[in-house]
């Protein structure tokens, strides 16, 4: 059985290589503002995400993997989200380095579900790798999630 599951695994690898790009996404994000904690509500300090990212050749992504809360207390959880990237790099900060601007947007399935809108930036730190800077805000019921501005950076390689 383990055999099949690497078979399968390995044949939609590469028939998705070939369309489009498979990597690795490892994030984390930290708290710029966040409401006041009322009626002793635990608020989030800081979130760690370990996921994999499919991109098409235009310039979609989709995501998915695992995060992790820091705070008050711990928790972790699935995360899911796409982003669309521009068609061309919105400028260069030194020549070779492009930077293309992104919009996306997830649900991270914690103990309340979070939806997040994000935008952002991918930097091209080298031929193999990535690495983003955004800008986050957390919508949900609960208000231990609710109303964060979380500041992130990332590697994708």
């Amino acid at each position: 059985m383990k055999s099949l599951l690497l078979a399968a695994l390995v044949l939609v690898s590469a028939n998705a290589s070939a369309e489009g790009q498979i990597a690795s996404l490892v994030n984390f994000e930290s708290t710029a503002t966040r409401p006041d904690s009322r009626n002793e509500q635990s608020n989030v300090t800081s979130i760690g995400y370990a996921a994999m990212e499919y991109t098409l050749p235009e310039n979609i992504s989709f995501y998915g993997g695992f995060s992790f809360v820091i705070g008050e207390t711990f928790e972790s959880g699935a995360t899911v989200g796409s982003r669309f990237y521009s068609a061309t790099p919105a400028f260069q900060i030194f020549p070779g380095i492009p930077m293309w601007s992104f919009i996306g947007g997830g649900i991270s399935f914690l103990e309340d579900t979070v939806y997040y809108p994000e935008a952002g930036f991918r930097i091209a730190a080298s031929d193999t790798s990535r690495l983003d800077v955004y800008v986050k805000i957390l919508n949900s019921s609960n208000e231990t999630y609710d109303k964060h501005v979380m500041i992130g950076a990332g590697l994708t390689f």
